[in-house]
């Protein structure tokens, strides 16, 4: 069994390695090869706000590889783990902190979703937020789309100020801080939120014709970054992973309802459209991708963490 430290994580596979084997995981879940083993988790008050626990998993029958990721988030901090095994025989194939792997996880599924929903031609993307995983979701759409300018919206503009050098720096790309989430947004192609909000900030109106817009932030039923109207203008939302969705999206509960029983056909899986079954609407109005985080993004990094690709 081989344990990854963080340092490991971050001197082995790239975003855009990432995308790739997100790709291949999900062509499988497609083939019923491979499933998400559901998210569950609980949460709790602090002295400084709200904590959560959060477990889930996948299994990849083609890759021969089971994953489970656990972690905690608190006001104070946060740590996470990801265990691997063989799909085969149950041996352990190693452990590894996550916190880098969640990165890139979460960023690899932003850059699937934008490769598939976002303008063939979009070379612009609006980010909003600017924590610990905002930059992997540029590079993750750098990935798919050439860039030519980033702007940045934080509720800090310190903390906006700050990514934009980073961006510069390290992805050397053009990157803008803007005053205003309107300002951020104006006219941008591509649109992704990665923050811990918990009121909408971001409307319809904000959004541009023909724009894609991923939501990765708000993955608590308390939270939530869009306003009603941003999923009632969609001509077509996707989710990772529909069971995730339907338990911890505020905002997709609050459209289509929280009961089993509601109607959710209109929400299409990712998987379908990586494979072909589903396409990107002719001149939609928007697109939305909705990432609640699942167990085969997870999957495709401990796949290239273990030796090879899913």
């Amino acid at each position: 069994m081989r344990f990854f430290a963080e340092a490991d994580v971050r001197s082995g596979p790239t975003v855009p390695d990432v995308v790739e084997a997100l790709e291949a995981v999900l062509a499988h879940e497609a083939e019923g090869t491979a499933w998400n083993v559901d998210k569950t988790m609980s949460t709790w008050p602090t002295g400084a706000g709200r904590a959560s626990a959060h477990g889930l998993g996948a299994v990849d029958l083609t890759a021969g590889l089971t994953v489970f990721k656990t972690w905690v988030n608190t006001p104070a901090g946060a740590s996470a783990l990801l265990t691997m095994f063989d799909a085969t025989d149950g041996r352990t194939l190693g452990v590894a902190e996550a916190g880098t792997a969640g990165a890139l996880r979460t960023a690899a599924v932003s850059g699937v979703a934008t490769r598939h929903l976002a303008d063939p031609g979009a070379d612009e993307l609006a980010l909003l937020g600017a924590g610990r995983q905002a930059l992997r979701q540029v590079e993750a759409v750098a990935a798919v789309r050439p860039l030519r300018r980033v702007r940045l919206w934080n509720r800090s503009a310190a903390g906006a100020e700050a990514l934009a050098r980073r961006v510069r720096d390290e992805l050397h790309l053009t990157a803008d801080v803007a005053p205003t989430v309107e300002a951020a947004t104006h006219d941008a192609p591509i649109v992704t939120t990665i923050t811990r909000a918990d009121e909408p900030f971001l409307a319809a109106h904000h959004l541009a014709v023909g724009a894609h817009l991923n939501a990765v932030g708000a993955i608590l039923p308390s939270h939530a970054e869009l306003a009603p109207d941003v999923l009632a203008t969609s001509s077509m939302t996707v989710v990772d992973s529909e069971p995730n969705a339907r338990r911890g999206s505020r905002e997709l509960r609050e459209h289509l309802g929280a009961d089993p029983a509601d109607d959710w056909s209109g929400v299409h899986g990712l998987a379908q459209l990586v494979v072909g079954k589903d396409a990107r609407p002719t001149a939609p109005r928007l697109t939305v991708f909705k990432g609640m985080g699942m167990g085969l993004s997870d999957l495709a990094v401990a796949a290239l963490l273990v030796g090879g690709r899913p």
